[in-house]
């Protein structure tokens, strides 16, 4: 007994620092500003990661030498369905490399963002390590938090032009606006900063002690300003997966529904005070140049805001004794949701149908920018989207099921896109998931949503025991939405990974 908790506690050790340098230090970690942000944390995730595996490598040599116990076969006995998907995930994307025709490049990544074989394989070991060793503490989860506060509120202050750290004054004024805090481009920092929302707000959703709900309505609100002032359209996603999703799992009693109607009033009040902000400060901010200009300039914003507040003041009275507070309140309210959900989605599907096969964009107008699906839309992703495809159509039944290689996309597109009209070099389809097929094919791209799929179902499985877990699936949930138009880069997604393996954390199921 006293070798296995000694065992246990330095695999505890090992991992906690582990959890603790990529939840903090990637998305913090930089050199010389924007110049190499991309390179400095994808070095600082793999080193940070090799040195994890070398110790518990180390580790598990010696035990099996000293005690003969630990096998391959126990490990592969203890995986489940979505250890096996991601396993699978794994064995394509080798597979892939090796018959690519572009061994290195796949291997390495180098002619992409570097999300090669070489990358995939540390998300894997790290996803199992956490899963396999970490300890769960809330805290942790805390401190991940408090490192997004540093990040959200660094990227608050370039929104007001500030630049307090410097990190512009060398680059070309024209790509200034599009770079923020310390992630880089705007559309991979609203895509960090969709995670530490959805965390933030699922925790201050679900909190009973007055510190926590303080702390974490403070994050929520710091989010809230960090993830609009951002001024990328990726926020867009992150926030309606959060709010469409949410009800489905706080209306299960009254708290719930007053803690969802005060998030609503407060993101209201957020977008007011930005208004303001735009207003009185004029030409010492950015300014919102994207869909959030609608509900900013709309007139009644204010009496919403007011509206919502009076709404939440008077369920909190309802709810205000403890045995209102939990009080079951059936399934009607999630079912009536649901049904919200649904009409909004046939609202949406109309509209795309009247603007891309009817014709009738124009009576849309400004929103039939984000309806109308052409070369243009997304910022030219209407155009790579499309050469994607026709490339992997292009491709042999092998190729199409394994994929052309890893981050080897550009390599593919470069022929089709060469002397495109927008004079750019597009190595990545600004979509993770058609990134995934056309490079690591069908199978690669089954056996990844598989995983992806069977994790939030597993974390379902703790929605009444622990809201940690629920805020992580919440977080994994926007991440994964919002990649329907961003790029896997290592900036953000070792710290989606690590969320992958906290949530997955064995040492969940003994609490």
């Amino acid at each position: 007994m006293e070798r296995s908790d000694g065992k246990s506690h330095f695999l505890s050790v090992v991992i906690s620092i582990y959890v603790l340098l990529i939840g903090v230090g990637v998305p913090i970690v930089v050199r010389d500003k924007y110049f190499d942000i991309l390179v400095v944390k994808y070095y600082f995730y793999c080193i940070c990661t090799i040195l994890m595996t070398i110790l518990l490598s180390g580790y598990f040599i010696l035990l099996r030498v000293k005690q003969r116990r630990f096998s391959i076969y126990g490990f592969i006995k203890s995986c489940t369905i979505v250890d096996y998907a991601v396993l699978v995930y794994l064995m394509v994307a080798i597979i892939s490399t090796i018959s690519s025709d572009y061994l290195y490049e796949s291997f390495w990544g180098n002619e992409g963002r570097y999300t090669g074989l070489f990358l995939i394989i540390w998300y894997v070991v790290s996803y199992f390590c956490v899963s396999r060793f970490w300890k769960f503490k809330s805290w942790y989860i805390d401190i991940i938090l408090a490192a997004g506060m540093l990040v959200c509120l660094f990227g608050i202050t370039d929104y007001f032009k500030l630049d307090i750290f410097k990190f512009k004054i060398a680059m070309v004024a024209e790509q200034r606006h599009i770079f923020t805090s310390t992630i880089g481009n705007i559309n991979t920092y609203t895509s960090y900063v969709g995670i530490i929302v959805a965390i933030a707000t699922v925790l201050f959703a679900t909190d009973s002690k007055v510190k926590n709900m303080i702390w974490h309505y403070f994050c929520m609100v710091i989010c809230f300003f960090a993830i609009i002032m951002g001024v990328s359209d990726n926020a867009y996603l992150s926030l309606g997966t959060l709010f469409g999703l949410l009800p489905l799992y706080l209306f299960k009693n009254k708290n719930g529904v007053q803690r969802y109607v005060t998030i609503l009033a407060t993101f209201i009040s957020v977008v007011q005070c930005i208004d303001w902000i735009n207003s009185y400060f004029g030409e010492s901010v950015l300014g919102i140049e994207s869909a959030f200009n609608m509900v900013i300039e709309f007139r009644g914003l204010s009496y919403l805001a007011i509206g919502l507040w009076g709404i939440a003041i008077i369920l909190h009275f309802i709810t205000y004794k403890k045995e209102n507070e939990s009080k079951e309140i059936g399934g009607m309210p999630r079912y009536l949701w649901m049904v919200f959900l649904f009409l909004t989605v046939l609202t949406i599907l109309y509209v795309l149908y009247d603007c891309n096969v009817a014709g009738n964009a124009a009576k849309y107008g400004s929103l039939s920018s984000y309806f109308l699906f052409n070369d243009d839309w997304g910022t030219h992703r209407g155009y790579i989207w499309r050469m994607a495809m026709e490339c992997f159509q292009s491709l042999p039944l092998w190729k199409k099921i394994v994929g052309y290689g890893p981050e080897t996309f550009g390599i593919l597109v470069m022929y089709k896109t060469a002397n495109n009209p927008y004079n750019q070099l597009f190595d990545s389809a600004h979509n993770e998931y058609l990134h995934m097929l056309t490079t690591v094919g069908f199978a690669g791209l089954i056996a990844y949503i598989s995983f992806i799929s069977g994790y939030i179902r597993k974390c379902l499985h703790y929605k009444r025991r622990n809201p940690y877990i629920m805020a992580i699936m919440f977080g994994v949930i926007c991440y994964s939405i919002q990649a329907f138009v961003n790029l896997n880069l290592p900036i953000v997604t070792p710290v989606f990974w690590l969320l992958l393996g906290m949530g997955a954390a064995k040492s969940i199921e003994e609490l």
